[in-house]
């Protein structure tokens, strides 16, 4: 499988956006130019984030779908006080229900979800070493609002291990899930 020409980004916020783009970079020596992210609304908007992933998820599929380009599309969107797989139906349901409707991801397709339950801040705070739980918000003390950068030593961790092929020691359920995710898109990263 030879690599994606283009990584599409479809997130919440910057945070989410910093996230990926480093981890994209240091895990798989992805350079600026083949990333693009979707605009995303001002933070401090009351789950104007969520809502954005959420509509503009159908048409972004549908674009890369037309592609004659090898595209990945990465959607990140935070679970909150919901589950993974409960956010994997909204963004199928989503799909349905968009005019005209579009069939939802399908098992072959470069489609990545990445679903940190809670926020992304829970995964920056089990980085950090903090032993935590899906059922605590880490928002507060690993925000990184207005220095999303300072939180590249931690993801740079997680992409070294995931590059090499490392198991995480004790990860919150989310993070292997979407360890599994990337799993099904490895050959495009390559």
């Amino acid at each position: 499988m030879s690599r994606a020409s283009e990584i599409v980004v479809l997130c919440e916020d910057r945070l989410q956006e910093v996230f990926i783009r480093r981890f994209l970079k240091r895990g798989w020596g992805i350079k600026e130019p083949p990333i693009r992210v979707i605009p995303y609304p001002h933070t401090g908007s009351g789950g104007a984030g969520e809502k954005h992933v959420r509509d503009e998820y159908p048409d972004q599929l549908k674009a890369c779908r037309t592609r004659h380009a090898r595209t990945i599309l990465i959607v990140v969107i935070d679970a909150d006080t919901g589950t993974v797989l409960a956010h994997h139906k909204e963004l199928d349901d989503a799909c349905r229900q968009a005019q005209p409707p579009v069939a939802g991801r399908q098992a072959n397709e470069a489609v990545v979800y990445v679903i940190p339950k809670w926020h992304i801040e829970t995964w920056l705070a089990y980085l950090d070493g903090i032993t935590v739980s899906e059922d605590q918000q880490y928002k507060a003390s690993h925000a990184f609002k207005g220095s999303e950068s300072a939180c590249h030593p931690l993801v740079d961790k997680l992409a070294t291990a995931c590059k090499e092929g490392k198991r995480l020691m004790a990860p919150p359920d989310s993070l292997v899930q979407v360890c599994v995710e990337f799993d099904r898109i490895r050959g495009l990263l390559s």
